[in-house]
């Protein structure tokens, strides 16, 4: 069973991260008459007299009001009447004739917490039933997107018989640090402009916030469905905001253009739907090695040579070398080179990253 929702004991990160109280007002369309000249998704109101941000809804006429540091604005859930929510937004916009239909007013608290595992036998946890952050950077939805991305196809494998059902731990042995780490910098995020304190001192947003290139495509994993290949990752001045591509199991498989059948495709548009040997120029023993395998224990593997320099270099192979990368988009394992024995070294890999060894 796949959780989504509902709460198990939970990590928190940091005891004052529910300290600041948000609400949300919804608006009406005659908004976006006052947003025309400079559109966007997002506008962040900061003065002395209100701390907020007017988000899109539909991309139309609807849209939220997120208020910040109600109290220090002598605010408060009790007294949020749809008539003082009218003239906050009015106050907001700085249009005082803005007219404003209130569709709806819900106070909450911005919290960030992340599950102690997120495995309680056949129960799995993904989304907001694993990690509550403040939406400062809107990582929510995302993280929950990749917590199911890392589990399905495990699942999957299990229950195909191709995998022990072992492989399921290492569902929260992967997702689990990459989630405190982002909801701590969600919380960094939500600190550094003002959202969690009941002040009025101006508060900006820190140069990381919306420049998390790093933390969101350089994530990596450790666990048993990752064979190491001894080498070092790639120093990063700052994991945050700076991303280095990187074909070292654990990593994302980089993105690389190549050339098919004359048209330009990307690495990453190959992977997916099961597993996939890349292999360089020289590498056609291991394909074939990959499909023997296939045929013998019915598994999802395909295999793409690239004959590129381009992707000899950013996978870091020597022409016969090759790379294993998981439904997932993550990369398992990794030749730079050919060896003694390519069909034993892929089967006993296979065996490794599925945890079959032995049977």
């Amino acid at each position: 069973m796949l959780a989504f929702a509902g709460r198990l004991p939970f990590l928190d990160l940091d005891q004052h991260a529910a300290a600041g109280s948000d609400r949300l007002l919804a608006a009406s369309e005659e908004y976006r008459g006052s947003s025309a000249q400079r559109p966007a998704a997002l506008y962040i109101i900061e003065n002395d007299r209100i701390r907020g941000s007017f988000l899109i809804i539909n991309a139309r006429d609807r849209w939220a009001f997120l208020i910040s540091a109600m109290g220090a604005f002598g605010h408060s859930a009790e007294n949020m009447t749809p008539e003082r929510a009218t003239d906050i937004i009015k106050q907001a916009a700085g249009v005082p004739d803005l007219a404003v239909k209130i569709l709806g007013i819900a106070p909450w608290t911005a919290s960030a917490h992340v599950t102690e595992q997120y495995r309680y036998g056949r129960i799995f946890l993904a989304g907001d039933a694993a990690h509550e952050m403040p939406p400062t950077g809107g990582f929510g939805m995302n993280m929950g997107v990749q917590d199911v991305h890392n589990l399905v196809w495990k699942v999957a494998a299990v229950l195909k018989g191709l995998a022990a059902p072992s492989l399921l731990d290492t569902y929260h042995d992967e997702r689990q640090p990459v989630a405190r780490a982002i909801t701590e910098q969600s919380l960094i995020n939500a600190t550094s402009m003002g959202r969690l304190e009941q002040t009025k001192k101006n508060a900006g947003a820190r140069p990381e916030y919306l420049n998390e290139q790093g933390m969101i495509f350089g994530a990596t994993y450790t666990s048993r469905a990752i064979v190491p290949d001894g080498t070092k990752a790639p120093h990063v001045a700052d994991p945050v905001t700076d991303y280095v591509p990187s074909a070292r199991p654990g990593a994302r498989a980089p993105h690389v253009f190549f050339q098919r059948a004359g048209a330009q495709i990307s690495t990453i548009d190959i992977v997916g739907n099961g597993f996939v040997l890349l292999t360089a120029g020289d590498g056609s023993i291991w394909g074939e090695a990959a499909r023997e395998l296939a045929n013998d224990h019915l598994l999802p593997l395909k295999t793409e040579t690239i004959d590129d320099e381009a992707f000899m270099s950013a996978y870091d192979l020597d022409p016969s070398g090759a790379v294993l990368v998981r439904p997932d988009g993550y990369v398992a394992w990794r030749s730079r080179a050919m060896t003694s024995e390519p069909a034993g070294t892929l089967r006993e890999t296979i065996s490794t990253i599925l945890d079959r060894i032995g049977r």
